[in-house]
C-alpha cells in the first residue's frame, strides 16, 4: 500500500513539472521611439494564439501561461508601425511612428466625408493651425484661411469681432452672417465666444450642395465647429500665455511746455529789435509796438484774450486772465 502511494505521489509531482515546464511568464514595457515616452494601451499579442493584453499607463505588460512553443510577440498601436519581437522573459519595445498620408476628413451635415469623394465646396482648418495664429478671437483666425471668406471689422478696439461673409454678400436687407453649427447643433451666439483653445477643426461650407441640410438658415454659408473631446490615458495639464508690448513708432516730439513764456521771450525780441533796430524807439513806445505786433509775427493766438491785450507793454508779462484755447499734450 505505501509503494503504490509513493508511486503515485511522484507521477504527480512530475506532471506537475511538466506542465509548468510548458508554460513561461513574459513581462515587458513600450516605449514610443520619437520622444522616449511609454505607450499606453499598445496592443500585445502572442503570435498564433488568442493570448494577449494591452499596456498599462507607464507602457508595462505582463503574459501569464505563455506556451513554450509561442516564439513572437506582436505589438501593435494605432498611429505606430508592428512590431515583432522574440518572447524572452524580459522584452522592451520601441515602437515608431507610422506616417502615411491620409485622407483629409471634413465635417459635413450630419457626419464626415473624405475630401476626396466630397462634391461641395468646402475649406477646413485645422486645429495646429489655429493654435499657431496669433490672434485675439475666433472670427479672425479665418483671415486667409479658407478661400472665398471675407472679414471685415468696423472697429479698431482690441478684441473686436468681426463681420465674416461667406462667397461675399448675399442680400442687401436682410442678414449676411453664415450660419454657425457647434458639434452638430446650430449656435446663436458669436463665434468670437467660442475660445480658441477648445476647437478641434473648422470647416466652412460654401455653395448650394454643401449647405442644402441646413435650407435657408445655410443661404449665406455655414461654419462648423468641431471642438475637441476627452482622451483616454494620463491627465495633461497645458497651460498658453500671450503678452505684448506696444508703443509709439516715432518717438514723441519737443513741443513748448510754458506758451506763455514763449509768447514773453518772442515779445521781449520783438521790442529789442525796435529799440536797437532801425526804428530807435523808446522803451515804452516799442513796448508798445511789440504788444501790437506779437501775433502778426506768430501768426496765431492760443489765448482767449484780443492780440494787442496778450502781452503788458510795460512789464512784458502774459495777461493774468488769458486762458489757453487747448492743450498740446492730448495725455492730459
Amino acid at each position: 500500500m505505501k509503494r503504490k502511494l509513493m508511486l503515485l505521489l511522484t507521477c504527480l509531482f512530475v506532471s506537475i513539472g511538466l506542465v509548468t515546464a510548458q508554460t513561461q511568464k513574459v513581462t515587458g514595457v513600450v516605449i514610443s521611439e520619437e520622444d522616449g515616452q511609454p505607450v499606453v494601451g499598445a496592443s500585445v499579442l502572442v503570435k498564433g494564439t488568442n493570448l494577449g493584453t494591452i499596456t498599462d499607463v507607464d507602457g508595462n505588460f505582463t503574459l501569464s501561461s505563455v506556451p513554450s512553443s509561442a516564439k513572437t510577440l506582436q505589438i501593435s498601436y494605432i498611429g505606430m508601425q508592428t512590431q515583432e519581437v522574440a518572447i524572452k522573459p524580459t522584452v522592451k519595445v520601441i515602437l515608431k511612428s507610422d506616417s502615411q498620408v491620409i485622407d483629409e476628413v471634413m465635417v459635413v451635415a450630419y457626419g464626415t466625408a473624405k475630401k476626396s469623394s466630397f462634391t461641395g465646396s468646402a475649406g477646413t482648418v485645422k486645429k495646429d493651425k489655429i493654435e499657431k495664429m496669433q490672434v485675439s478671437n475666433l472670427s479672425k483666425a479665418l483671415e486667409g484661411a479658407v478661400a472665398g471668406v471675407q472679414t471685415t471689422s468696423s472697429s479698431g478696439q482690441p478684441g473686436s469681432s468681426s463681420s465674416i461673409y461667406v462667397r461675399g454678400v448675399g442680400s442687401i436687407s436682410a442678414s449676411k452672417a453664415p450660419l454657425i453649427v457647434v458639434d452638430g447643433v446650430p449656435y446663436e451666439g458669436s463665434l468670437n465666444s467660442i475660445n480658441n483653445q477648445d476647437i478641434e477643426s473648422m470647416t466652412v461650407l460654401k455653395d448650394a450642395a454643401a449647405n442644402s441640410m441646413y435650407g435657408a438658415r445655410g443661404a449665406n454659408g455655414v461654419i462648423i465647429v468641431t471642438t475637441k473631446k476627452g482622451n483616454s490615458g494620463k491627465t495633461k495639464i497645458s497651460l498658453e500665455a500671450k503678452w505684448g508690448i506696444n508703443s509709439r513708432a516715432v518717438k514723441p516730439y519737443n513741443t513748448i511746455r510754458d506758451e506763455g513764456e514763449y509768447y514773453e521771450m518772442f515779445w521781449e525780441a520783438i521790442k529789442h529789435e525796435a529799440m536797437y533796430g532801425t526804428l530807435g524807439l523808446e522803451p515804452l513806445q516799442a513796448g508798445i509796438y511789440a504788444s501790437k505786433t506779437l501775433i502778426d509775427r506768430l501768426g496765431y493766438n492760443s489765448y482767449n484774450v484780443a492780440n494787442d491785450m496778450l502781452i503788458d507793454p510795460v512789464t512784458g508779462r502774459l495777461n493774468p486772465s488769458a486762458q489757453l484755447l487747448y492743450h498740446d499734450d492730448w495725455q492730459k
